[in-house]
């Protein structure tokens, strides 16, 4: 009776700490989006977020081209990463037989997932930016495209190994009585139950890659104009031609944010906190989807 009194004790203690740890992580959340929507009012007006930085005499007065070059890095990044990622986690769940290289494989997969951001920005920064040069103009789209495709790639990896780990394994056996081979089953059972959660992965991965700033600025750099759709002329890169905007810089959200505070006596705090609160937004934006997806994959 005693053990039983003492169990309800400790379960109605560890309520209470649970609760207060949800109360105050859900406090702190608000108190954060709430101080920056404060302190983002009084710059976060529309022409602030429908014209380019360089259609304004004042630094940071715009954040279009941040806004635009933010969605061709994320999504750029997640179409070129998506394919290699994809394909990994098929080859890993359905073509491999295991083994040591398997796990080894596995193994650096995690510890690429585990990468500090800033290590795989100064590889971008030597290796596309300095060694690569001449093919993708130095800091530029495609280098920052690049970079980041190699950040978010464990991300959707996994997410896609989970989906086809949570494919019924009697769907694929049925499929496989009935005659169907095994690209058959692959691609009319097993990728189809698994497309749900596949697509969250690829969703939280433009998420990701949207909300990054080291390799971004190691790598891709910051320009002030919109993004051209043009071929130009320079000697230093491949068949001296220069490619746009794939070979140009870049603005992005979380560099506007950075220089906000790198230079206050340039870009007033209140048009920081403006490129955040745009910048949360775009994340929340996107997370939503990938919790749409996710839901609509548990109702299914």
């Amino acid at each position: 009776m005693k053990k039983l009194k003492w169990t309800k004790v400790e379960s109605s203690i560890f309520k209470i700490i649970s609760y207060i740890a949800a109360a105050t992580t859900a406090l702190t959340l608000i108190y954060i989006l709430g101080n920056i929507t404060v302190q983002a009012m009084p710059s976060l007006t529309w022409e602030y977020v429908l014209t380019s930085e360089s259609d304004h005499m004042e630094l940071g007065a715009g954040i279009a081209n941040a806004i635009v070059g933010s969605l061709l890095l994320s999504l750029g990044s997640t179409i070129l990463a998506a394919p290699l990622a994809v394909g990994t986690a098929i080859y890993v769940k359905r073509y491999s037989r295991g083994g040591k290289i398997i796990d080894g494989f596995s193994f650096f997969i995690d510890v690429l997932s585990g990468t500090p951001s800033i290590v795989l920005g100064i590889f971008g920064l030597y290796i596309l930016v300095f060694l690569m040069r001449g093919i993708t103009g130095g800091f530029s789209l495609i280098s920052g495209t690049i970079a980041l495709a190699i950040l978010i790639l464990p991300v959707i990896e996994r997410a896609t190994e989970n989906a086809i780990d949570a494919v019924p394994a009697e769907l694929e056996e049925a499929s496989y009585a009935l005659g169907a081979s095994k690209m058959e089953t692959l691609f009319k059972i097993t990728l189809p139950c698994a497309i749900s959660g596949i697509l969250t992965g690829i969703v939280i991965g433009v998420g990701r890659a949207a909300e990054e700033s080291a390799v971004v600025v190691l790598t891709a750099g910051y320009s002030q104009f919109m993004p051209e759709l043009k071929i130009g002329s320079n000697p230093s890169n491949v068949f001296g031609l220069k490619i746009y905007p794939l070979q140009d810089l870049v603005g992005t959200l979380p560099i506007c944010v950075y220089r906000s505070f790198e230079f206050p006596n340039m870009v007033s705090p209140s048009q920081g906190f403006a490129a955040a609160f745009v910048l949360i937004l775009i994340v929340i934006t996107i997370n939503s989807i990938a919790r749409f997806i996710a839901w609509r994959r548990r109702i299914g």
